[in-house]
């Protein structure tokens, strides 16, 4: 090989060594900025949820109804136990609203969660006047639970519907209906007159048969 053609492929060589240490040069650039950039997010992060802890502690004269209102229906519904907690903490990622009734962590107690969660949540709409003026519940919210307390709870949203002025629904097969309530009312007094069935050619729901 003569001196040029030596030449020639060292500068070939070069030009490539060049455009990559340019790449390299260029993703260290982009590291060292994404670093940067994380680092004042997470300074962000911290002030924001700084923020919310002192924003929370000034409301807590606000939240206080929906503590209280939690603790009662979770204590009628489990009045041998001490009564639920509804708790809401400040993260980075924003307010978390946690639901406990300390009975475990069965499905048919988070099932009791979100009834209690829901029933406080219609009843503050309510006081504030808002939200759609119903609460409809399905019949899945109470599989597993046991008679006596699905009369309970339906108790509790009717009185709560009752004193807070707005409907409660339910829709429940009518082989798992309670006959009566805690105090005595019978259910068949709260049943509505439509009733869906299968029986006949008309029966279903929107042209399906059940």
């Amino acid at each position: 090989m003569c001196a040029v053609e030596t030449l020639l492929e060292l500068q070939r060589d070069v030009a490539k060594r060049q455009v990559r240490v340019e790449q390299l040069r260029h993703r260290y650039n982009n590291a060292v900025a994404l670093e940067s950039e994380q680092g004042e997010l997470r300074l962000e992060r911290q002030r924001l949820a700084a923020a919310l802890t002192r924003d929370l502690a000034e409301r807590q004269q606000v939240l206080r109804p929906a503590f209280v209102i939690f603790e009662r229906l979770s204590q009628r519904l489990y009045a041998d136990q001490q009564h639920g907690r509804l708790v809401i903490n400040a993260t980075d990622n924003g307010p978390e609203i946690s639901a406990t009734i300390p009975r475990g962590r069965s499905k048919v107690i988070t099932n009791m969660q979100v009834y209690c969660f829901d029933l406080d949540l219609s009843t503050l709409w309510s006081r504030k006047e808002c939200g759609p003026g119903f609460l409809v519940h399905d019949s899945h919210l109470f599989d597993g639970v046991d008679e006596r307390q699905r009369a309970s709870a339906f108790q509790l949203g009717a009185e709560f519907a009752a004193v807070e002025g707005f409907q409660y629904i339910v829709t429940l097969n009518s082989d798992v209906t309670p006959k009566e309530l805690p105090d005595g009312t019978v259910v068949e007094d709260y049943v509505l007159p439509e009733r869906l069935t299968d029986h006949g050619d008309d029966g279903g729901l929107f042209g399906l048969r059940f």
